[in-house]
């Protein structure tokens, strides 16, 4: 039985006329015969009665033609719905994000983007690059931005913005009297890193191996705002993204310590899974956060 066949039916049972179905539906007559009758077969019932040439709706026509009534307004509101989505007038989004892009990126575009299109549901949620990587395979979210290395096949990286990570101190630390300072230096400081699974802390821990600095990880705090405190309590140094101390640096509470002849590099990625069906609106989204950032 499909949408075709209860269409049929349910112009015959409300017209009673096949003929004037045929002539509404530009079917022939015979292929309207026919239709009924494969329908009552499949029911095993009889729909209509057939007296003196004349159709009349069966008891069981009756409440198949109630269910019938029902079953095609659901099919044309699903319609509508889906015709909705396509033209991105309805939709959700399931955004996840690792810390830095989250707090820092992330916000500030979907604030602007919910203003844009109030009727498209979109929620994010925030954590380390691990457990956001962890829910995309689990199917929780539907794409994710994050500034960390992903280990698994079945995720796909696609580049979104590049970002620089600092040294950061507080105002009473020694290294704010130099103009910069060798990464070999960071050897006899306190360091303060985000917790295991964050993006931000692998690519430093990767930049510090490469140039051979045996670190003192002093502190391990789970997101960038307690990092901020700790150094401004002159408890240690850290290494975080140049994009979240802007306010810190302007109003003179911390400060950006550059490293002699050498800066620290990163991508910021969109992941999704490989098997996702990604739908007008993720692209729709993509470009909006793409062509938003660029003021960020």
């Amino acid at each position: 039985m499909n949408e075709r066949k209860l269409r049929i039916f349910y112009e015959v049972a409300t017209n009673l006329s096949m003929t004037e179905t045929a002539e509404k539906l530009f079917i022939s007559q015979p292929a309207i015969s026919q239709t009924i009758k494969e329908l009552e077969n499949n029911l095993n019932i009889k729909l209509f009665d057939r007296i003196n040439k004349k159709l009349f709706l069966t008891y069981e026509g009756k409440v198949f033609l109630n269910y019938t009534r029902r079953i095609l307004n659901l099919y044309d509101e699903a319609l509508d719905k889906i015709k909705d989505i396509n033209t991105l007038k309805k939709g959700k989004l399931k955004i996840g994000a690792s810390t830095t892009i989250g707090i820092y990126i992330l916000t500030d575009i979907i604030g602007k983007f919910t203003k844009k299109h109030k009727n498209i549901d979109t929620s994010i949620t925030i954590e380390n690059t691990k457990i956001i990587a962890d829910m995309l395979l689990e199917n929780k979210i539907d794409f994710a931005f994050v500034e960390g290395p992903v280990h698994s096949d079945e995720i796909i990286v696609k580049e979104f913005l590049n970002d620089e990570l600092v040294f950061i101190t507080s105002p009473e630390h020694p290294w704010v009297k130099k103009k910069s300072v060798n990464i070999k230096e960071v050897e006899n400081q306190k360091l303060i890193m985000r917790e295991k699974g964050s993006g931000t802390r692998e690519i430093v821990k990767r930049a510090l191996k490469k140039n051979e600095v045996n670190y003192n990880v002093y502190l391990e705090l789970g997101n960038i705002e307690a990092i901020k405190r700790a150094v401004k309590a002159d408890l240690g140094i850290s290494c975080i993204s140049k994009r979240c101390v802007k306010e810190e640096v302007k109003n003179n509470s911390l400060c950006i310590i550059p490293l002699k002849n050498k800066k620290i590099k990163r991508k910021l990625n969109i992941i999704h899974h490989n098997d996702k069906y990604l739908t007008k609106l993720f692209y729709h989204f993509i470009n909006f956060a793409k062509q938003e950032s660029k003021e960020i």
